[in-house]
């Protein structure tokens, strides 16, 4: 700021001029964009998975901004105890450039650290989903089981996985195209989204493998949502044959067991398998449970 000099009385008070109001309002500004990013900093360096080089760079910035933010502040408290601003040449133009690029800085800092996060989740989000049904793919499906059995666990709750397949759905491939495949499994997808809860966690495993983890179900509610969901997915996924022709499910149930997470809920998607392909067997279109 340009140095501005105060007035005295002649009963010897002094009178503050307006640059010194000025002063002091550019000095808080810079202080409390200042202090605002490094809030803004902390809290994306804590976001940060994984990466400790970036997180580091990001409190090291923190830091210097709340270095500026003292010295702003120490500038204003000295200002208020002189009564004028500074009159040092170098001091207020050291203080003119802070002025106007912190401003710039914080802007610039905040604006970037917002892009690559909104990159860094829409990667993280592509790489966890399906992009022909929009359901979690298969580590997708592994990422939000874990915290969701979890949940359930604290809560001394059961957990149950049910294991679907198309049936005959090489057969629709072959004969209708795979355009017509592929409108069969976003029926199927949407059918399974209009069936279950906001906690469950659903999937494409694969292929024409879907797959589903109840949270806080036992193994004769989750026979209840399987069988719920073979009916819907025959009554509302048209078939490219038409006619008579149906979509159907074979489908396996079995409970998730104790031990690891991502463990136990391997282990169930095996055990849910072999259910699922016993009632292949058994002439599809079923839901059998585990042993």
């Amino acid at each position: 700021m340009i140095a501005v000099r105060h007035h005295a009385r002649r009963d010897g008070t002094r009178t503050v001029t307006t640059d010194v109001y000025i002063h002091l309002a550019l000095r808080g500004l810079t202080a409390m964009l200042a202090l605002a990013a490094v809030v803004f900093g902390v809290m994306r360096a804590v976001s940060v998975r994984g990466d400790w080089f970036r997180r580091a760079k990001r409190l090291v910035g923190a830091l210097v901004l709340l270095g500026i933010a003292w010295l702003a502040v120490r500038d204003a408290l000295a200002t208020i105890a002189r009564g004028a601003a500074p009159e040092t040449t170098i001091e207020a133009w050291g203080w003119l450039v802070v002025d106007a690029l912190v401003p710039i800085f914080v802007l610039m800092l905040i604006e970037g650290w917002r892009r690559r996060d909104a990159l860094e989740a829409r990667l993280a989000e592509q790489s966890e989903t399906d992009p022909l049904t929009a359901l979690p793919n298969r580590r997708g499906f592994a990422a939000l089981g874990g915290p969701a059995l979890a949940a359930a666990r604290r809560q001394g709750a059961p957990s149950v996985v049910v294991a679907m397949d198309l049936d005959r759905f090489k057969a629709i491939n072959d004969g209708h195209g795979h355009a017509a495949g592929d409108v069969v499994l976003r029926g199927v997808a949407a059918a399974i989204r209009a069936a279950v809860r906001g906690s469950d966690v659903a999937g494409r495993l694969g292929g024409e493998e879907f797959a589903l983890l109840l949270p806080g179900d036992d193994i004769a509610e989750g026979v209840s949502v399987a069988e719920r969901l073979r009916a819907l997915v025959r009554a509302t996924v048209p078939h490219p044959a038409g006619g008579d022709a149906a979509v159907t499910l074979s489908v396996g149930v079995a409970a998730i067991g104790a031990g690891p997470a991502p463990a136990a809920i391997d282990a169930a998607l095996a055990a849910a398998d072999k259910a699922l392909y016993a009632a292949k067997q058994q002439g599809r279109d079923r839901v059998l449970v585990a042993a």
